[in-house]
């Protein structure tokens, strides 16, 4: 097991309540599977829009990660 740091941006700091948190992960995992996990921690989480990086890399949620030192949580953003 081991500890990572989850990191929440934007709109997503007033849903959660924090700037960053712990999280204990068992590697390889399914990127989905820390999500849900992160989601039972925040269930407010779903009902909104955001990208996951993985060591400053987006990821998609099938993808399974070997290791990671930060899990983003990046909110939906435009910009031109």
């Amino acid at each position: 097991m081991t500890e990572v740091t989850v990191r929440y941006f934007g709109p997503l700091l007033d849903v959660t309540g924090t700037a960053e948190e712990r999280l204990n992960v068992h590697f390889p995992a399914k990127l989905s599977a820390v999500e849900q996990e992160i989601r039972r921690m925040h269930p407010d989480l779903g009902e909104q829009q955001y990208r996951i990086a993985v060591d400053e890399t987006i990821c998609e949620r099938e993808e399974t990660i070997d290791r990671a030192r930060e899990i983003a949580l990046l909110p939906a953003f435009s910009g031109g």
